[in-house]
C-alpha cells in the first residue's frame, strides 16, 4: 500500500532529487529492516523513546510511496524511487541517510505549491513539529494536487519571476539571522524577546496553551523556558523548549536541562531546542539519542518567515520587518 509522508529534508537536497533525515551515526542503508536499525540505534543510544514511529516510517519508504517535503511557505512534492545513500559528511543540514526520490517538475524545473492552497486540515498537519509525518488521510487531496500540478498556474513554477522571488526570500532570511545573531532588533534583551517570538509562534500554530516560565523551574540544571499543549487540534503534541539566542554554537548544555528536566518529570511532551545559532554534528547526534528535537537558526527564521503574515505588527517592528509592496522587473 502506497505511503504518503511528510519529510522536514533539508533543501539543498531538493535539486538532487533525494530526501534526507538525521541520525549521524546510524548508516541506514547497511540495514535490511527496520528491526535492525532500531536495535543499533537502541545498543548505541541506550533507547529511542518516541522516535521510534518517525525512525520507521522514514526507513519503511519504499519505491512508489509519495513524500511531501515544506519549504518556507510552499511545499514539493516527489514519488520515490527508493535507493537508500550514507552521507556522514552531509554539510547542508541533518540529512546523512538519504533516499533517492523524483520531484515533480515542469520543463526540468521543480513546482513548489503555495501552502496557502493547500486545505486547512493538511496546512495545519504540516505544522507538526515532528520531522517524519505520517499524511496517509491526506492521500486523497495530494493526489488530487499531483494531477493537477500543471493548472496551479505561473506562482508555482520557478520561473524567472519565481526565481526573483525566491532571491528576496533567501535575502530576507539571511538579513534576519544576521540581525538576530547581532541583536540588531528590538526585541526584548535577556532571551526574554526570542522566548515571546516562539511564544506567539507556537500559538499561530494552533497551541491554545503556551505559557513562559520563570527561570529555575527545575532541580539542579533541569530547565524550560516554554510549555506548550493544545486542547484543539489533536495534530499538535505537548512540547517543552529551551530557548537560545547565541550566535554561534549551541552547547550540549541546553539539550541537558532538557534531559534532567524529562527525568524529574518523566514527561511525556516532544523537547525542543530553539536557538538562532547551530549546533555541531556531535551534539545533534547526542540530541537524537536523548530524543530531544532540534531547530537551529536557519530553521528558525524560515518558521518566522512562513508565519510572517500573522505577526503582531508589533512584533514585526520589533524583529525590524516593514510591510512594503516590492516592484519586480523582469
Amino acid at each position: 500500500m502506497k505511503k504518503y509522508l511528510m519529510v522536514r529534508s533539508p533543501e539543498k537536497l531538493i535539486n538532487e532529487n533525494k530526501i534526507g533525515y538525521g541520525w549521524k551515526q546510524i548508516n541506514f542503508s547497511a540495514h535490511n529492516d527496520t528491526k535492525t536499525v532500531i536495535q543499533e540505534i537502541i545498543e548505541k543510544n541506550g533507547s529511542i523513546g518516541r522516535m521510534t514511529n518517525q525512525v520507521k516510517n522514514y526507513f519503511e519508504i519504499k519505491k512508489g510511496d509519495i513524500v511531501v517535503v515544506p519549504v518556507g511557505k510552499k511545499i514539493a512534492i516527489a514519488q520515490v524511487k527508493g535507493t537508500k545513500y550514507y552521507d556522514d559528511l552531509f554539510k547542508g543540514g541533518h540529512g546523512a541517510n538519504q533516499i533517492d526520490v523524483e520531484f515533480f517538475k515542469k520543463d526540468g524545473k521543480v513546482i513548489y505549491i503555495p501552502r496557502s492552497k493547500l486545505k486547512e486540515d493538511l496546512e495545519s498537519r504540516l505544522k507538526l513539529r515532528t520531522t517524519i509525518g505520517d499524511l496517509a488521510r491526506f492521500s486523497q487531496e495530494i493526489d488530487h494536487i499531483i494531477q493537477n500540478l500543471n493548472d496551479f498556474g505561473s506562482f508555482d513554477l520557478k520561473n524567472s519571476f519565481q526565481e526573483k522571488i525566491d532571491q528576496y526570500e533567501k535575502e530576507f532570511k539571511a538579513e534576519l539571522l544576521n540581525a538576530l545573531w547581532k541583536g540588531n532588533t528590538r526585541l526584548k534583551a535577556g532571551g526574554r524577546g526570542l522566548e515571546e517570538l516562539v511564544k506567539e509562534l507556537l500559538e499561530i500554530e494552533g497551541y491554545s496553551s503556551v505559557d513562559i516560565l520563570d527561570k529555575k523551574n527545575g532541580a539542579g540544571i533541569a530547565d524550560i523556558d516554554i510549555q506548550a499543549t493544545s486542547d484543539n487540534n489533536p495534530f499538535l503534541k505537548d512540547i517543552l523548549v529551551q530557548v537560545k539566542h547565541h550566535r554561534g554554537e549551541t552547547s550540549k548544555h541546553a539539550i541537558n536541562q532538557l534531559i534532567a528536566y524529562d527525568v524529574e518529570l518523566n514527561s511525556n511532551a516532544y523537547k525542543w531546542v530553539i536557538t538562532t545559532g547551530h549546533i555541531s554534528h556531535e551534539s545533534q547526534s547526542y540530541a537524537d539519542e536523548n530524543q530531544i528535537n532540534i531547530m537551529e537558526g536557519e530553521q528558525l527564521v524560515d518558521w518566522i518567515y512562513t508565519n510572517l503574515s500573522k505577526l503582531k505588527t508589533s512584533t514585526k517592528e520589533s524583529l525590524g520587518i516593514v510591510d512594503v509592496p516590492k516592484l519586480s522587473w523582469i
